[in-house]
């Protein structure tokens, strides 16, 4: 291999680290939303409930709009976060919390739906799973 080759190869590979890093870079630098589900049963301290935590896990801020619930013949309602206008801001790593009990489980125009799932809908309509959500919500149901 000639001095010309081996600094051509040399010059490929830095090139090659560098965009591999500034597509590292921009991967991480976005908005990336984590929303969990847990219940806990009825106690002396209060009735059953269920809690959705709701966490921007990402570097760059977040405007979420409402907490969609789904229902079991595929109808959805949406509860607003924050003013319904703007919604809820969600920075770096900042959290919002909200807490549901057995009533607000009951959807639909006439209160005749169950809600078997939940979503979160951001500012540009795209909607993230609450994790265990189906699960906890038949189990708050069941209590």
């Amino acid at each position: 291999m000639t001095r010309a080759e081996f600094i051509a190869v040399i010059a490929l590979l830095v090139s090659a680290l560098a965009f591999g890093l500034s597509f590292y870079v921009a991967f991480r630098d976005r908005a990336k939303i984590v929303a969990r589900s847990k219940f806990w049963p009825a106690s002396e301290y209060g009735p059953a409930g269920m809690r959705i935590s709701i966490t921007n896990a990402g570097r760059r801020p977040i405007v979420l709009r409402m907490i969609v619930t789904v229902g079991e013949a595929g109808n959805w309602s949406g509860t607003y976060l924050g003013d319904y206008k703007t919604g809820l801001r969600l920075g770096e790593h900042e959290l919002h919390e909200e807490t549901w009990g057995k009533s607000d489980l009951v959807i639909g125009p006439e209160h005749d739906e169950i809600a078997v799932d939940a979503q979160v809908e951001d500012s540009l309509g795209r909607r993230y799973p609450v994790k265990d959500a189906k699960k906890n919500m038949l189990t708050l149901l069941g209590s």
